[in-house]
């Protein structure tokens, strides 16, 4: 391995977690020591005495003191920690589990100097602060991130819909066969009257006579005039096909749902009975006015909105949908992991009362506050088996509904194969949180997929199921990119031997 070349000023940056292993590799070399002990002890004693004083370099790590003169004088890193990996880890989404993960894998230590300049990996909820065009093979610094540069293309859900559609186009599939009716609604464009239009017109063919509009154009310009929004004037009605609404998303109160594009964990989410209940939000959202019980403000001007799944098929006649993991690696080859989990909500199913958001929102992060939250199942949740065990007469749960969510998945991520890294960034790659539900015709049907999806192990399949699904990812990543000389297994998940990968393969981005 070469050895990379830095200033000696930089090496003022070396953290304490750094130094530690430093000395880990000290006394490692220095067996025949009677006392290891006194030698760590009297080595951090000497690093704490200079590393506060900015004219001089860590000299315990050079072995001699350098003059202020010297600061900018080039040297190669000392071979004591030539074979170290460092990692810089963002706060937040339960980030120690991270760390727990990476802390196995011998050659990598941790800083929290996240400027530092000799950092190989960072990991962050977002992608703020990455740059991207440090990437690259021939850096004498090797780095890798956890995002891609333009997730938002798959992440975001009218980017998603939006590349769906052009894919299944191309294809020749159909895309309302899997993915739920849905418009976009983006108020930041001149286009914004036209999608609006749609939506009116779609949702006046397919309403029930007692709700029925009669005059959709009318009544564009009564929320346009609502709203308060500039967009493009339109006078043509816009003819759109009367494609057919599944039954199962038919039922007696003709439900949409309303959802901010930027937001995840249910953050912003509405199911919504008539249009005047969806202006009312829309306004909110686009004024600023929305606030979630937590004091966040919901603000936004982009929107999808979707058919409500009206029937779907339930457990203890409470509804739940399917959240699994997929990872695209640095190689743009797109992995699935074999388990995911349940997510429960905490009261019956019911479509008369759309307020009650323990009724229809699945998500952890909505339902954890419920009073009914872990009563019936631990953390709300239910692993794949149990979910084969309860559905067992209605069909195969792994043949019939696994199966098909690996193909959806696929074709999802197929969609922004051209688009995701079009920059061609090398060392990228990220897991992803993929939504699905079943109706009550065992039909699966994608819902969303999430950036940063939700590392919290809030029960004990998921104290199970997340280390090793880390684990794993990293072994088909940052174990590529850093190879590593050995790795503590202990990361075992029952009827799995802990030598098998648990990310499937299913194909690559082409």
């Amino acid at each position: 391995m070469n050895l990379p070349q830095v200033k000696v000023k930089d090496l003022q940056q070396i953290d304490t977690a750094r130094f530690t292993r430093f000395i880990q590799n000290q006394m490692s070399a220095m067996p025949h020591l009677n006392n290891p002990k006194q030698l760590a002890i009297a080595l951090a004693s000497k690093y704490i005495k200079l590393k506060d004083q900015p004219k001089l370099t860590q000299s315990v790590i050079l072995g001699k003191e350098v003059r202020s003169s010297d600061q900018t004088k080039v040297v190669p890193l000392p071979s004591l920690i030539k074979n170290n990996y460092i990692y810089f880890l963002g706060t937040g989404n339960n980030h120690q589990v991270v760390q727990r993960v990476l802390s196995k894998r011998n050659e990598w230590i941790s800083t929290n100097n996240k400027n530092d300049t000799l950092i190989n990996f960072r990991w962050q909820q977002t992608q703020k602060g990455y740059q991207y065009d440090r990437l690259l093979s021939g850096n004498k610094v090797k780095q890798a991130v956890n995002h891609f540069e333009f997730h938002s293309e798959i992440s975001q859900k009218s980017n998603l819909f939006r590349n769906l559609s052009q894919y299944c186009e191309e294809n020749q599939l159909d895309i309302l066969s899997f993915v739920p009716v849905t418009f976009v609604l983006d108020f930041t464009t001149e286009k914004a009257d036209i999608w609006l239009l749609q939506f009116l017109q779609y949702y006046e063919n397919n309403a029930p006579q007692s709700i029925k509009l009669h005059d959709s154009q009318n009544k564009f310009y009564l929320i346009r005039r609502q709203l308060n929004t500039y967009m493009q004037i339109t006078d043509k009605i816009i003819q759109i096909s009367k494609s057919k609404i599944p039954s199962t998303y038919q039922g007696h109160e003709y439900l949409w749902i309303l959802k901010p594009t930027q937001y995840n964990r249910g953050r912003g989410i509405h199911v919504i009975k008539d249009l005047d209940q969806m202006t009312h939000l829309l306004d909110q959202y686009i004024s600023g006015k929305q606030q979630m019980k937590d004091g966040q403000i919901i603000k936004s001007k982009q929107f999808v909105i979707q058919k409500y799944l009206e029937k779907p098929l339930l457990i203890n006649n409470r509804k739940f949908d399917i959240r699994v993991w997929g990872l695209l690696n640095q190689d743009l080859e797109f992995f699935f992991f074999e388990q995911g989990y349940i997510r429960m909500a905490s009261e019956e199913y019911t479509t008369k009362n759309v307020l009650n958001q323990y009724v229809h929102l699945t998500n952890n992060a909505i339902q954890k506050y419920s009073p009914n939250y872990g009563k019936l199942e631990d953390g709300n949740q239910l692993s794949f088996d149990q979910a084969a065990t309860y559905f067992k007469s209605k069909g195969d749960f792994y043949k019939q509904i696994v199966e098909n969510i690996k193909q959806i998945s696929l074709k999802a991520f197929q969609s922004v194969r051209k688009k995701i890294n079009v920059l061609g960034r090398r060392y990228c790659f990220e897991i992803f949180g993929l939504d699905f539900m079943i109706d009550d015709d065992f039909k699966v049907w994608l819902i969303e997929i999430n950036s940063n999806p939700c590392l919290e192990e809030s029960s004990l399949l998921l104290q199970k199921l997340i280390p090793r699904m880390l684990d794993d990812a990293f072994s088909l990543t940052l174990d590529q990119i850093f190879p590593v000389t050995k790795k503590q297994v202990v990361f075992s998940v029952p009827n799995y031997s802990d030598n098998h990968n648990m990310w499937q393969r299913l194909g690559k981005l082409q």
